[in-house]
């Protein structure tokens, strides 16, 4: 039998790694922020400036919206782009401006 005061270190590591855990998302969550800005400055502000996402007649609703649009613009414009590329402006623009 284990002595007690050997029993709660599992949930003390465990606790401890959830606690990491949260924090490297916190830090991924900014990254992709920063990324998507950067792609966002890069391609996105070439074609339209930021008031298209503040207008009270924006037809973007919804996350699943404002994806098919991001998609759709880089189809569009020929932007060479990998899928998290894409899913990268889709957080900057919805963490910015939709909040969804």
């Amino acid at each position: 039998m284990k002595p007690a005061i050997l029993r709660p270190l599992p949930l003390a590591l465990l606790l401890s790694c959830s606690h990491l855990a949260h924090a490297d998302e916190g830090t991924n969550t900014q990254k992709q922020f920063e990324y998507g800005q950067k792609m966002h400055a890069q391609h996105c502000t070439k074609c339209h400036a930021d008031e298209v996402y503040t207008r009270e007649n924006r037809f973007v609703k919804s996350l699943d919206a404002l994806s098919k649009q991001v998609l759709r613009c880089k189809n569009n414009t020929g932007a060479p782009w990998f899928d998290e590329d894409t899913e990268a402006v889709v957080h900057f623009l919805n963490e910015k401006y939709y909040k969804f």
